[in-house]
């Protein structure tokens, strides 16, 4: 009886910790939610404690509790997104059309205006400066080879379209017209959506070509 009655308490404390565990992780949660939505709503400088608590609907010193500083707050919060999205850039790169997989991936409003609130933290957050400079540089160089691999796979000259050029101004303007048309700014953004569209359709009709030679071979 002594041994059942040890293993049952050893059961309990074992569930009990679980859901300790669990609920603080619920929280943790859901103050880096809270803190992406106001970076989204209303920019990185309204992320204050407070304002965070209350959209977490948390008491404030939670916040400190869990993140001793904002800036650890925005690192963490950073780390977790820099790993979702790299899920999200190697299912783009891997696609069919890898142009049109990281386009349709970079123009997504709410990923990228949270992408430009962190740039923005980089200049005068040294913690954050150094999440943004490695993500870049991977990004970068993840984006150059897809393109590179793509392009040669359908006979393109690469001088003639340099991998690293596409790779940059999809990511420029991108942010771009995020950024505008969250102002309101947008006079040329019909005008380079349909160039964008053209351009991606020829690849989409070179690529056939591609195929369609292939197959007589």
């Amino acid at each position: 009886m002594r041994g059942t009655h040890t293993t049952a308490t050893v059961t309990k404390s074992a569930t009990v910790a679980r859901k300790a565990d669990n609920d603080r992780l619920s929280r943790r949660d859901a103050i880096l939610d809270a803190t992406a939505s106001i970076m989204i709503e209303a920019g990185c400088a309204a992320v204050t404690s407070r304002r965070v608590a209350e959209k977490a609907g948390l008491r404030s010193k939670l916040v400190h509790y869990y993140f001793a500083t904002m800036d650890d707050l925005f690192v963490a919060l950073y780390e977790r997104e820099e790993q979702e999205y790299f899920q999200r850039h190697l299912q783009a790169v891997n696609s069919p059309n890898p142009i049109r997989a990281l386009w349709e991936l970079s123009i997504h409003p709410l990923r990228t205006r949270l992408a430009q609130e962190f740039i923005s933290l980089s200049n005068h957050r040294p913690s954050v400066r150094r999440i943004t400079t490695r993500v870049a540089s991977q990004i970068h160089d993840i984006n150059t080879a897809a393109i590179a691999r793509y392009l040669h796979n359908l006979g393109i000259d690469l001088k003639e379209y340099p991998p690293a050029v596409i790779s940059k101004m999809i990511i420029s303007m991108s942010r771009l017209l995020v950024r505008e048309e969250s102002m309101g700014i947008e006079p040329g953004h019909a005008q380079v959506h349909e160039f964008v569209a053209r351009w991606l359709k020829w690849l989409d009709k070179e690529a056939l070509t591609q195929s369609r030679q292939g197959s007589e071979l």
